[in-house]
């Protein structure tokens, strides 16, 4: 079986869980499913740290989910401010990317400094999906509408540059991705926010705008984030577990990156909307 014919059934399996899973499933569904779907991610996050026994790896991963819960038990003027730390995080991540990818490939960094990064970046995204989902008016809609805007940008980014992709974003860390890719994967976001507003009950105000158009610039790098923890550890993919896509790490590497950012920015922009 090819890979392409792998990759359309498991993604024929995944759309509707995952449709369900946001829009109509129960809370407790939903905080259920995604854990797994984090513990995963933080099993495969130890790999790619070097962890090798497979009790170390699981007992990282439920460490991940145990700090990501902690933060529902914190005062309501406290997580704002986690979620701005992050939005501080993951620009920081763009800058160095953008224009210090080499150094930042050179570094050498320690597995305690890769497992404390992991908790770090999996507790954030957990804590900032449970509360897009569960604690915000019309959370389930939000978070449909996150997932839209970054599966738009990474496939408008993907058609777009494999047609006019003649300038590399980062050679050195992920050479298939281009500038001309991102511009056209914004360009098609631009458009779909604009038809999709109204769904998530805003206008399609220059401040949504800008906020999306951010988000999806943002999950470019996460992406990218995740490509340079593969090409540290030596390895194509984060894992196997899903056929023809690899891991789980694999799939929601954007939303690492864009699921705090964009929290973050409703709680600061949320007037403005």
């Amino acid at each position: 079986m090819s890979t392409l014919v792998k990759r359309l059934l498991t993604a024929s399996i995944l759309i509707p869980v995952v449709v369900w899973l946001v829009l109509f499933a129960p809370n407790t569904a939903f905080i259920g499913v995604m854990s797994i779907i984090i513990v995963i991610a933080g099993v495969e996050w130890a790999a790619l740290s070097n962890i090798q026994h497979p009790i170390s790896k699981t007992l990282f991963a439920i460490l991940c989910i145990a700090v990501g819960a902690s933060g529902l038990f914190l005062s309501a003027d406290l997580l704002p401010k986690i979620m701005f730390f992050m939005l501080a995080f993951w620009t920081l991540v763009v800058l160095l990317l953008l224009f210090k990818p080499n150094q930042v490939m050179a570094i050498k960094v320690p597995t305690l400094v890769m497992l404390v990064l992991g908790v770090l970046v999996i507790s954030t995204t957990w804590l900032a999906l449970y509360q897009l989902r569960i604690n915000f008016n019309g959370g389930e809609k939000l978070l449909m509408y996150l997932l839209l805007l970054i599966w738009i940008a990474d496939s408008g980014a993907y058609f777009v540059g494999r047609a006019f992709g003649k300038h590399k974003l980062s050679p050195i860390i992920s050479p298939g991705k281009s500038i001309e890719g991102v511009v056209g994967g914004l360009v098609a976001c631009s458009i779909f926010i604009y038809f999709a507003a109204g769904y998530i009950g805003y206008s399609a105000s220059l401040s949504l705008m800008l906020l999306s158009l951010t988000v999806a610039f943002l999950s470019v790098f996460g992406d990218l984030f995740e490509s340079l923890l593969k090409r540290r550890a030596g390895v194509k993919d984060s894992g196997s577990i899903l056929p023809g896509h690899g891991g789980i790490l694999d799939r929601i590497d954007s939303l690492l990156a864009a699921a705090p950012f964009f929290v973050a920015c409703l709680f600061l922009f949320e007037r403005l909307l």
